[in-house]
């Protein structure tokens, strides 16, 4: 399911942790600064990314809120998903995303 604010799939994407990852690359952040962030080893946040295991729906509601999309969204692909301001920019598996300068707590809304 893709972002319902344009309408568009990323049948790729089409997973929990898909979405986890889409979001984290979406805020431009790398799986070690969100695991920071949020108190986590980051092999559990990859874990997660992988779908080789799932994050409580308690924790599902903190990682929504730091990566500013919906719970509802991470959990089943619809509601607020991750925004671009170019849509030509949408990250894919194969492209590298360099992460935002500074703190890793600084870059959270």
């Amino acid at each position: 399911m893709g972002n319902d604010e344009f309408g568009w799939c990323l049948d790729a994407e089409d997973t929990l942790g898909g979405r986890l990852s889409l979001a984290r690359e979406a805020c431009e952040m790398t799986v070690e600064q969100v695991a920071f962030a949020l108190s986590l080893d980051p092999d559990t946040l990859h874990y997660w990314e992988s779908d080789r295991a799932a994050p409580s729906t308690d924790r599902l509601v903190v990682i929504a809120d730091a990566l500013n999309v919906s719970a509802s969204w991470l959990m089943t692909g619809f509601g607020h998903g991750p925004h671009w301001d170019d849509l030509t920019d949408v990250p894919r598996r194969t492209l590298g995303r360099s992460p935002r300068h500074g703190h890793p707590s600084q870059n959270l809304p």
